[in-house]
């Protein structure tokens, strides 16, 4: 911002006696925007309200420091500049301390830009200080008012003068000033209400930290331009949570070596922090630490903590200043802090009583606990350390817990406090064992669940010993689910549901768990006539969890029966449920939970050729995907991701998350999931030319395919016979047999309507049978393959083919007949294509025609040397002119380029 201090000055010559526009030095950097820094991210969302400024009589650029206030709003002043409209600019500071001294420097810079305005108010020089405010402001809307031309007056750093000064300078201005003045007013606290009072909602433009904040796209945008590139997508979104879009924190961020989540505040953040601290009152500062320790709090927990009178001052203080505040529900009754804020806050905090601090969040926890909300009651009584306390709540709200989704929150309880005490009551184990499953942690949870028969098989034998019993067979169907061992899951689960002892809960996780088993059979009939997920006003407190991994079933089932669309639309549907969710709840959405559908629909986007969306999806799920997913979940995020870095040319970061693939496939030991991170290897390997690599990973698909596994799906039998198709592709023909196997797979999925899967076996298979059998054999297959393709959408199946250049691929192998539709698809001109062909075989002389045509016909150079009757160097000194005059790196690809010709 532009904080020159200018001491008050009185003109030694007055302005008009000097044509109006010599100003003192100083006082012409007031009243001139700031250049705008160099490396300025656009933001056309922002930029475009500078249209809006004409048509209104205020707009007030409000927010706090470091949120890019100053640049917005000198981006706007050029803007209108650039349209001709005339603009004129203040800087404001701490010693613009009367309403005289303002109104003066406001005519200086109206003056600057309108020669003819304000000259009467700085003519008056020395003699200023005898006149009112509101003479002064009636002079100046005086010529203004005898000026036509359309005026837009910046006021930067207002929240430097006192309301008392700003109301006295601008009151009578903002009223009476003529419809063709328009003010724009910039600062870090409220308007005075006296000056906007009169106006209506449609004279005022309001710009706030909210609409000011760095969305999750533009942030990656920035971290691009300041020649950052994130690894995997994790990073940046780690640092979009922590900085919550605030412009200062980003930028400090790429000015700091460290990278991820594990970044600390930088010293600039905490420098300011503390300069905000300083500006307040002593006893004021030592509250808003205090705040510090909340995650979130309303007026009655202030008023717990501080009492009433400091609490109420506190909150006042904090919106009047902009200290970083948020509202967190509609009825404004419930706040936040910035996370970088909070954090530098409750720092200080323990730094100055550690002990104190600590008190003060078991009461905070305590207020929390009075009124059940036991997620923060938990995180609270965590950070005071209070073991006793926290047990006897767990034991209270274990069950709320889980049934809210916080699944994750006991899990760290287990693994912190030791809540695995052999005291526990029953109960509480069995919602520890469904925490630990929900949360993938199936090697321990499994032994729970075997502790737990045994105690139970102790127990006398009585309606609530089955009840427990039947729960705990509940909790192994869903592990045995989770661990993709479906063999073994269905039939419990449906023993489970038969012997009507089931709890709510437990019948819809053991629905989900019978959901899963009918779509790997690819029973699609049974799938969608199991009942729904109960209703939260039914009395299922846990409806989202339920429903999150129900949905994300039915979005999954839908994109394995080809109908892209509709599954993104299912997948769309329970991200919006999980924002309404949460915006009632007052919390950030489960970002676990969410990880399903985002990680799902993450793929579908990224099949339909909807790059950028998918790849948005998967920056705000890729982290959280391995702590509570379903093998489908992660094994499609992590293919769109990896394919995304391959097409970006990343080669080297996207074998770096296939290796972070392959350890969670072994660490879960799930067989499926290591063979879709091998598949991958293969297409990788491929287009890198390293065909003795891909080859490799081939054969260990085959030995994984052979392995014995009760997970009751085709996944490892696929991908093995894809992976010998694509390194077919390769060859001059295929192995015997292979394509037979291919025809016999497609007829399967075919029967069992596995489009997705029978479209990309298809492309591939019926582009090897067009190349060894001839066209005519391939026809049907690859006609109806474009028929799905076209119908699905799914147009990267068929630019997923394992080759540097699909098009010559498809030029060399598809049928001619169906090249026009394969290039619609792909949004390619064949005709134009074909032109650019046709000239450039035009530059080659006619003999190397000749040597072009017996490359296409599969000759090598010798036998070509042989048929045209000169040497082999003579053809080598023919190819290498060919190759330049074509732009071409290798025989196939000219071979290509003749066929399009």
């Amino acid at each position: 911002m532009n904080r020159n201090r200018v001491a008050w000055i009185a003109p030694q010559s007055t302005p008009g006696q000097n044509g109006g526009n010599e100003l003192p030095l100083l006082l012409a950097t007031k009243i001139s925007p700031p250049r705008r820094g160099r490396g300025i991210l656009p933001r056309p969302r922002l930029e475009l309200y500078a249209d809006q400024l004409l048509e209104r009589r205020l707009a007030v650029l409000e927010a706090p420091p470091g949120f890019g206030k100053t640049t917005l709003a000198t981006i706007w002043a050029e803007r209108l500049s650039a349209l001709g409209q005339t603009v004129a600019w203040l800087s404001l500071d701490a010693e613009d301390d009367s309403a005289q001294r303002l109104l003066y420097y406001i005519c200086a810079a109206i003056n600057k830009v309108l020669p003819e305005a304000g000259r009467r108010c700085l003519d008056l020089g020395a003699e200023l200080g005898f006149f009112s405010a509101e003479a002064l402001s009636s002079l100046l809307i005086d010529d203004l008012a005898r000026q036509p031309t359309p005026l837009t007056l910046f006021l930067d750093d207002y929240h430097c003068i006192d309301d008392e000064v700003l109301v006295e300078a601008l009151r009578v201005f903002v009223q009476r000033a003529p419809e063709h003045v328009h003010l724009v007013l910039v600062g870090r606290k409220d308007v005075p209400e006296p000056i906007v009072e009169h106006l209506y909602a449609d004279d005022r433009l309001e710009i706030d930290s909210t609409m000011l904040r760095f969305e999750l796209e533009e942030t990656r945008d920035l971290f691009r331009k300041g020649g950052v590139q994130p690894e995997f997508g994790g990073d940046v979104c780690s640092i979009q949570q922590a900085s919550d879009g605030w412009i200062a924190a980003l930028r400090a961020y790429l000015l700091t070596p460290a990278q991820g989540a594990g970044r600390h505040l930088p010293r600039s953040i905490s420098n300011l922090f503390d300069d905000i601290l300083a500006q307040l009152p002593e006893a004021m500062a030592r509250c808003l630490c205090a705040v510090g320790v909340l995650d979130k709090f309303s007026a009655g927990l202030l008023q717990e903590l501080l009492g009433e009178a400091q609490a109420d001052e506190l909150l006042l203080l904090m919106r009047r200043r902009q200290l970083f505040l948020s509202v967190l529900d509609e009825h404004d009754t419930w706040f936040s802090l910035h996370p970088l804020f909070r954090e530098h806050l409750r720092a200080a905090c323990l730094r100055q009583d550690e002990v104190a601090a600590r008190k003060l969040m078991l009461q905070a926890a305590r207020w929390f606990a009075q009124r059940q909300l036991w997620f923060d009651a938990i995180r609270l009584g965590m950070d005071s350390g209070d073991v006793a306390q926290l047990r006897e709540w767990i034991q209270d709200c274990a069950t709320t817990l889980i049934e809210q989704g916080d699944f994750s929150t006991l899990v760290v309880l287990e693994k912190r406090w030791q809540m695995q005490a052999s005291d526990s009551p029953l109960p509480l184990k069995v919602t520890r064992a469904w925490a630990m499953g929900l949360a993938l942690e199936h090697g321990p949870a499994m032994r729970l669940t075997c502790e737990l028969e045994a105690e139970i098989e102790q127990h006398t034998p009585s309606e609530e010993s089955s009840a427990i019993y039947w729960e705990v067979q509940a909790i192994k169907a869903m592990l045995w689910a989770l661990d993709d061992r479906y063999a073994l899951a269905a039939p419990l689960a449906r023993e489970c549901v038969e012997s009507g002892y089931c709890t709510q809960w437990a019948a819809n996780v053991l629905l989900n768990v019978i959901c899963g088993a009918h779509m790997r059979a690819c029973e699609w009939d049974q799938l969608y006539a199991l009942p729904p997920t109960q209703r939260r006003s039914q009395g299922n407190r846990g409806y989202f969890l339920h429903e999150c991994y129900r949905q994300s079933l039915y979005g999954l089932a839908e994109m394995y029966q080809g109908r892209i669309v509709q599954g993104i639309a299912a997948l769309d549907e329970l991200q919006q449920q999980a924002a309404n969710q949460s915006a009632a709840d007052m919390r950030r959405p489960n970002p676990v939970l969410t990880a399903l559908p985002k990680g799902l629909g993450a793929y579908g986007h990224y099949l339909r050729g909807d790059y950028a969306e998918a790849e948005n999806l998967l920056q705000e799920c890729l982290p959280y995907i391995k702590m509570g997913s379903f093998i489908e979940c992660a094994a499609f995020a992590y293919t769109a991701q990896v394919r995304l870095l391959a097409q970006q040319g990343r080669f080297a970061q996207a074998r770096r998350l296939l290796d972070d693939l392959e350890s969670l496939a072994l660490a879960r030991d799930w067989p499926r999931l290591q063979a879709r991170a091998l598949l991958e290897r293969v297409r990788l390997h491929l287009l890198e030319r390293k065909p003795r690599e891909a080859q490799v990973c081939s054969n260990l698909l085959q030995q994984l395919a052979s392995l014995e596994w009760p997970d009751q799906w085709v996944d490892r039998e696929y991908f093995a016979l894809l992976a010998r198709l694509w390194l077919a592709l390769d060859e001059d023909c295929c192995e015997p047999g292979l394509l037979e196997q291919a025809s016999a797979l497609l007829e399967r999925f075919k029967a069992s309507g596995l489009w997705l899967y029978y479209l990309e076996l298809g492309v591939v298979g019926g582009l090897l049978i067009s190349r060894d059998q001839g066209a005519k054999a391939a026809l049907p297959l690859l006609s109806a393959e474009l028929d799905l393709l076209e119908q699905s959408g799914a147009i990267s199946l068929l630019t997923d083919l394992p080759t540097q250049d699909t098009c010559a691929l498809l030029a060399r192998l598809c049928p001619s007949a169906l090249q026009q539709r394969a290039a619609n698809l792909l949004g390619i001109d064949a005709t134009a294509q074909s032109e650019h062909c046709s000239q450039a075989l035009l530059a080659l002389t006619v003999k190397e025609r000749q040597v072009v045509q017996l490359v296409a016909e599969g000759k090598s150079n010798k036998q070509i040397a042989r048929d045209l009757n000169v040497t082999p160097e003579t053809i080598k000194s023919h190819m290498k002119s060919i190759f330049a005059k074509l732009k071409v790196d290798n025989r196939a690809q000219a071979a290509v380029m003749l066929q399009q010709a």
